[in-house]
Parts: structure tokens; sequence; C-alpha cells
């Protein structure tokens, strides 16, 4: 408006605005031009005819001030400013109104809360379903350790429940006859001694579960001669071995250090042959053998023995998980060893993987990180360190 005002008080003769229809005025058709004698009669307007008479003197400011006014006439806004000219020839125009209607500027507000209010509408409900999908996804790991947690109390229980009812049933034959002598009794003692050394076993496999994870359990690192320790347990086996014709072969390079917990890794050997030695047939064959391949230390237990199907491979690590429940249960499995084997070779960084085919055989492969003392320096957090 104030572009317009000046462009008006350029003109000598506001008489030649009335002869044309816009003339030289700002070119916008929202803009109109009322133009008033000294006796407040509306002489011209541009465009022409743009305003009845009535509108026009609706919209008429009672005196001459320059103020900007928004005038409201049937339900219509507009912007009107009004103000005197002075012409230095014979002009019968006293003052010019700007007129500007503000119908496109409410239509676009309009149109701009339509906008915002769909568009809060439309976020609210994206961010309902956004946030709902989310809260599903957040508690999948929850449920699924709360079932897994559910499923490893149960099967406890399950495990637990029979050596303790076969201790019981015993103790209370023992108990039928006061007057026997321990040797009379010796098969029931030999089976309550045999029940509770399992039943020991599985509580102390339990325990080791349990702190590991809770992150309660520690290792302590150091040099590990793995070639002395593979030598070792298996001289210790060759023992039971023999009772069943089995024959233990090692191939061990020499040296061969690992940097990790030892008792830990005595733990795993000590799970993995006597697996190999469970499902070996009589006359078969465990094979040891560990090298550097690359940057890893590598080991492998290896047997000639009934193998694992391809249903129950996948599931081998899960815990109290058996293929063959009666048979392991006959020798003395709690579906815990591999687990635990599972968590030791996680701990020290390292991979476990599983080959085996029905009456073929199984082949346990290890892989641990190959490093020296010098590239871990002693510190409490690399010595004592939580496990996870």
């Amino acid at each position: 408006m104030q572009q317009a005002e000046k462009r008006i008080h350029s003109y000598r003769n506001l008489n030649d605005l009335l002869r044309s229809d816009r003339a030289d005025l700002q070119k916008d058709e929202r803009t109109v031009y009322l133009f008033w004698d000294a006796q407040g009669q509306l002489v011209g307007q541009s465009p022409k005819q743009a305003f009845f008479s009535e509108l026009a003197d609706q919209l008429r400011a009672a005196s001459d001030s320059a103020a900007v006014r928004t005038v409201r006439v049937d339900q219509h806004s507009y912007r009107v400013v009004q103000f005197p000219v002075q012409s230095q020839s014979h002009s019968s125009i006293a003052s010019v109104e700007i007129v500007r209607s503000l119908e496109d500027v409410q239509h676009t507000l309009r149109s701009l809360l339509l906008d915002i209010a769909a568009g809060m509408v439309v976020g609210a409900v994206i961010s309902a379903f956004a946030g709902l999908f989310l809260a599903g996804r957040a508690l999948i790991p929850i449920q699924q350790a709360w079932e897994k947690q559910q499923r490893f109390v149960a099967d406890a229980s399950h495990e637990l429940r029979t050596p303790t009812a076969v201790i019981h049933a015993q103790t209370e034959l023992l108990l039928r006859y006061p007057d026997h002598s321990i040797e009379q009794e010796s098969p029931h003692i030999a089976v309550v001694l045999k029940e509770s050394k399992r039943m020991s076993k599985l509580l102390d496999d339990l325990l080791t579960l349990a702190r590991s994870d809770s992150n309660q359990l520690e290792i302590s690192s150091s040099q590990i001669a793995l070639d002395a320790l593979i030598e070792e347990l298996s001289e210790r086996f060759e023992l039971l071995a023999s009772t069943k014709n089995i024959h233990i072969v090692t191939d061990v390079k020499q040296p061969l250090t690992l940097w990790g917990d030892e008792g830990r890794i005595r733990q795993l050997l000590i799970i993995l042959l006597d697996n190999a030695l469970k499902y070996t047939p009589s006359s078969g064959t465990i094979e040891i053998s560990g090298c550097y391949q690359g940057n890893s230390v590598c080991m492998r237990v290896k047997d000639n023995g009934i193998g694992i199907t391809t249903e129950d491979l996948p599931h081998i690590f899960d815990r109290f998980y058996r293929g063959d429940k009666a048979r392991s249960r006959a020798e003395g499995g709690t579906g815990l060893g591999l687990s635990i084997a599972k968590w030791i070779v996680n701990v020290h960084g390292g991979v476990i993987r599983v080959d085996s085919a029905i009456n073929e055989g199984t082949q346990i492969e290890l892989l641990f990180p190959r490093k020296s003392k010098t590239d871990q320096k002693p510190s409490t957090s690399q010595k004592h360190r939580k496990l996870h």
C-alpha cells in the first residue's frame, strides 16, 4: 500500500486516473482505488465498478487519517487506508482510498490451518501406530528372555525330579531293613551315590549358566600352554576310552599357546571329549588336533560315532536339549554340556562349528583369536572381566 500511495502522489492530475481504467497504478486484482471529493462523494474507482456505492460508503473513513484499518462488511474483510492528496492542477479528487480484499489471505490461512490440523491428526495416528510397533519390537527380547527363563526353570525342575525320586525310593528301601548291614544294602547305596553325583553335577552346571546369565562369573586371563593341556586330557581320557576299546589320537602343533582362562578352556575340552566318548561305539576313534590357522588358534575334536541328525543339529547348544533323551539320560547326560561349551567359546571371543552326519561321526571345530601377552597389557578389566 505504501508503494501505491507514493505512486498516486506522483501524479499531477489525478483526473487522468478517472478517465483510465487502472492507469499506472499497482496492478493487483485484490486492490481497488476509491477517489473521493471534498464533500465525501465517490467520484470514481479503479478498476471501474469494482464496488457498489453503498459498499464504498461503508469503506470510507470518517476522517482523512492515513491509518490502516480492517473493515468487515457482509462477512468480507478488507484492508483499508485513506489519505488526502494535493495536486497542483485543478482536480476534484480530495482523497484516495486504497482497499485490498483479505479473502485470498484468509482462504490461504484457513487452508494452512486445515493442513496443519490434518498433519497433526495424521502425525498423531502415525505416532500412535509407530509407538505400538516399536513397543512391540522392544518387548520381543523381554518376552523371549521371560520365556527362556520359564523354560529353563521347567527343564531344571524336570531334570532334578528324576534323581530326587530315585534317592527317595532307595532310602525308603534302606529304612525297611534297619538290621541289614552296609554290605547287604550296598546296591541301594550305590544307586543313591550315583544319583547324588548326577544331581551334584547338574546343580553345578545350572549354577554356572545362571551366573553367566547374570554376569557374575569372571575369568582370569593368562597364557595357556594349549599343547600340554590337550596332551594331559587325552592321556586321562585314554584310560576311560580303553574300557570301551576306543582309541584316542592327538595331532597338536608344538608349541601351541592361547590367551584365556585355563580353567574354562580345560572345562571346554572335558565337555567335548566326554561327549565324544559317550557317543562313539566300541572300536571307534577320537581325534584331537590343534594348530595355528592364520590369526586364530584352531582345535578340532572328531569322532566316528553315531553322529547327529540334521533336525537336531541346530538345537544342540540349547539348554537341556537332547536328541535321544532316553539314551542321553542313560549315559548320564543333562543336556547342559554343550550350552556351557558354547558360552566358554563366546566369552573368549571364539567361534564353535559342528559338522555331523548319522553313523559317520561328528567334528567340532573351535577357533579362538590368536593373542599374545604383549597384545593385552595387565589391567583389571582384562585380567578379571565379567562374562556375558
